[in-house]
C-alpha cells in the first residue's frame, strides 16, 4: 500500500539586491510590494545624510547596504564604499578605494571637486556588487577590488591601468560602469590596448582574469549577462556595437552594429534582453534599437532589426536609463538633453510603437517590483505604476528627497528594493523607506484523496481557510519526491495544472505508480 506523507512548505521570500539592477541585472525584484501608500508617504526606516555626492546605486545583501560616495580625507578627495546597517542607516564601515571620480565643469564653472553649491554630481557613478563574503567595486579610476563584507578589509585590488592598461571613456566622467556579478566571474571592458584583448572575466576569488576576448572599446555601460535561446552570455555595450560572448569561455557569438554610428561622447543605458530581443539605446544625438537573435545551423544572427531610430528622432533615446521589461513591454525614463521634465514611457518592445508617455520624471531610475513599476524621478520622488500598455495608471507618490534653492541636489540613479523596503540615494544622502506588502495567508496541504488506484486528488487550501485568490494561483505548486531527505528545492515539481474550485480550494489530480512504496508531497508559493 502506498504511503503518503504531506507537508506544506510556505516560501518565505527575501530577495537580496546583490548589485547595480538587482539579483540578475535586469531590474526586477520577485519580492512582494504595497501598492496602498499612506496618504502622508510611506514609512521612513531612515536617512543617512553622509550618503552625499555621486550617482552610486545601492546593492543590499545579507543585513547591510553598499554605496559608494566621494569623501575628503587627508585633503584630498577619495572614492569611498561605505556599509550601513539595511535595517538602521548607522555607518558600519567605510573603505577608500582611490582618488574621487569627477565631472568635468559645466558652462558656469561649477564641477571637479565635489564642492559646488550645484552639486553637477561628482564622484561615483559605479555600484558595487555583493557575493557572500565580498563586495567587489570597480572604481572611477578602473581599480577593480574585493572587500571584506563584514569590516571592509581588502581582499584584493588590481590597478586594471597599471596591470593591463586599462583607460576611461574619453569623455571625462571617468568610468561609470559597475562590476557585472555573476557566479564567481566579474565582467568589465577594460578598453585597453596592449594585447588587443579588452573585455575581461575575473574571478571574485583573488582578481585573476579567466579570459579575456575581442577588441571592442568601452562606454558607460554595465555588461549584462542573459540567457538566449538556451545560451547563457554575456552582452557588452561597446563604442560601435552590442557585443556577446560565451559567459563561460568568450567566445563571440555575435555583435550588432549600431545604425546611429559609433558613440563618441557617452552611453550609460545597459541593452535590455526579453527572450531572444535586445534593446539598446544611447543619448547625445544618436538612437535606439530592438533586434532579434537567430541561431540556426551553429551560428548566431543579430540581423533581425525590428526597429530602429535614429537622429533626430529623439523618442526613445535615454542618456544612462535603463529601462525595465514586462510582458513585450518596455517602460523606463527616456531623455536626452531635457532635465527634470522627461517622460516616463511605456513602449512595444516588438513594434516600437510609444503606447503613452508622461512627463516630469527626468533622470532617475526604473526598476520592476513583484509586477509593479517603481521610478525614482530626478527630483527625489518615488511613483509607483500599473505596467498596463493602455493607459498610466499611477498608483502611488511619495517626496523622498526635498530639493530646494539652497540645497541642490538631484537623483541620477536607479532605486534598490529587497525585503519590502526601497533604497534610494540622492546627491544628497540615501533613504530606506518600508512599502512592505501584508503576508498573505500561509498555504496548507489538505490530507491526500484517493480517486482510484493509480489517481490522487491534492487539495491545497489558507492556513486560516480564506478563499485563494485566483491572482495567487500561478504562483502556487506542488512538489514531489521518494525522499525526504532531499533539499526542498531539488523535489521535482508536479506538471499536472492546479484548478481553483469554486470553494477557493486549488486542486490537482495525480497519477501514482501502484507499486510504490512512498510518496511525499508538499505545496509551495513563488514570488
Amino acid at each position: 500500500m502506498l504511503g503518503l506523507l504531506w507537508m506544506c512548505h510556505a516560501v518565505a521570500f527575501v530577495t537580496d539586491w546583490p548589485q547595480y539592477r538587482g539579483p540578475t541585472t535586469d531590474g526586477i525584484s520577485p519580492d512582494p510590494i504595497s501598492t496602498n501608500w499612506p496618504a502622508n508617504g510611506p514609512t521612513v526606516v531612515w536617512r543617512n545624510m553622509s550618503l552625499t555626492n555621486g550617482f552610486s546605486s545601492f546593492a543590499v545583501s545579507q543585513g547591510r547596504a553598499f554605496t559608494l560616495i566621494s569623501r575628503t580625507i587627508g585633503g584630498q578627495l577619495r572614492e569611498v564604499c561605505v556599509a550601513v546597517d539595511a535595517a538602521t542607516g548607522t555607518n558600519i564601515w567605510a573603505s577608500p578605494v582611490g582618488t574621487a571620480p569627477g565631472d568635468p565643469p559645466d558652462s558656469v564653472g561649477n564641477g571637479g571637486d565635489g564642492t559646488s553649491p550645484y552639486n553637477t554630481g561628482d564622484g561615483p557613478r559605479s555600484t558595487p556588487a555583493v557575493t557572500d563574503t565580498n563586495v567587489i567595486v570597480l572604481s572611477g579610476h578602473m581599480v577593480l577590488a574585493s572587500l571584506n563584507v563584514t569590516n571592509g578589509s581588502t581582499n584584493w585590488m588590481k590597478d586594471l591601468k597599471t596591470l593591463y592598461g586599462a583607460s576611461e571613456v574619453g569623455s571625462g566622467w571617468n568610468n561609470a560602469a559597475s562590476p557585472r556579478l555573476d557566479n564567481g566571474l566579474i565582467f568589465v571592458n577594460l578598453n585597453t590596448s596592449t594585447n588587443n584583448q579588452t573585455l575581461y572575466a575575473f574571478r571574485t576569488t583573488d582578481g585573476s582574469w579567466a579570459w579575456r576576448s575581442q577588441n571592442e572599446n568601452l562606454t558607460h555601460t554595465t555588461p549584462v549577462v542573459a540567457t538566449i535561446l538556451g545560451t547563457q552570455q554575456v552582452l557588452f555595450a561597446t563604442v560601435t556595437g552590442i557585443v556577446s560572448l560565451d559567459r563561460n569561455t568568450g567566445a563571440k557569438l555575435w555583435k550588432y552594429t549600431y545604425p546611429w554610428g559609433s558613440i563618441s561622447t557617452s552611453m550609460g543605458a545597459s541593452p535590455v534582453v526579453y527572450s531572444n530581443i535586445f534593446f539598446c539605446t544611447a543619448a547625445y544625438n544618436k538612437g535606439s534599437a530592438a533586434v532579434r537573435i537567430n541561431f540556426t545551423n551553429g551560428t548566431w544572427y543579430a540581423t533581425n532589426q525590428l526597429w530602429k531610430q535614429t537622429y533626430p528622432d529623439t523618442t526613445y533615446q535615454s542618456i544612462w536609463m535603463t529601462p525595465v521589461a514586462y510582458q513585450g513591454y518596455l517602460y523606463g525614463q527616456f531623455a536626452n538633453g531635457s532635465y527634470l521634465t522627461g517622460p516616463l514611457n511605456c513602449l512595444e518592445l516588438a513594434s516600437g510603437s510609444l503606447m503613452w508617455s508622461t512627463p516630469d520624471f527626468g533622470k532617475g531610475g526604473t526598476i520592476l517590483v513583484n509586477r509593479y513599476i517603481l521610478s525614482l524621478t530626478e527630483d527625489g520622488q518615488l511613483v509607483l505604476v500599473n505596467p498596463d500598455p493602455n493607459a498610466y495608471v499611477e498608483l502611488a507618490r511619495f517626496q523622498a528627497f526635498q530639493f530646494s534653492e539652497t540645497n541642490h541636489g538631484k537623483c541620477w540613479n536607479s532605486p534598490a528594493y529587497s525585503n519590502g523596503r526601497i533604497y534610494a540615494r540622492s546627491t544628497r544622502g540615501g533613504i530606506c523607506v518600508d512599502v512592505s506588502a501584508a503576508a498573505a495567508a500561509p498555504l496548507k496541504l489538505l490530507s491526500p484523496q484517493f480517486l482510484n488506484s493509480t489517481q490522487l486528488q491534492l487539495v491545497v487550501s489558507t492556513a486560516n481557510g480564506t478563499p485563494i485568490d485566483s491572482n495567487r494561483l500561478p504562483k502556487i505548486e506542488v512538489r514531489a519526491t521518494n525522499t525526504p531527505g532531499a533539499s526542498a528545492s531539488t523535489w521535482p515539481k508536479l506538471t499536472n495544472q492546479l484548478v481553483l474550485a469554486t470553494n477557493g480550494l486549488a486542486r490537482l489530480t495525480n497519477t501514482i505508480n501502484p507499486g510504490q512504496s512512498r510518496q511525499f508531497y508538499r505545496a509551495a508559493e513563488q514570488p
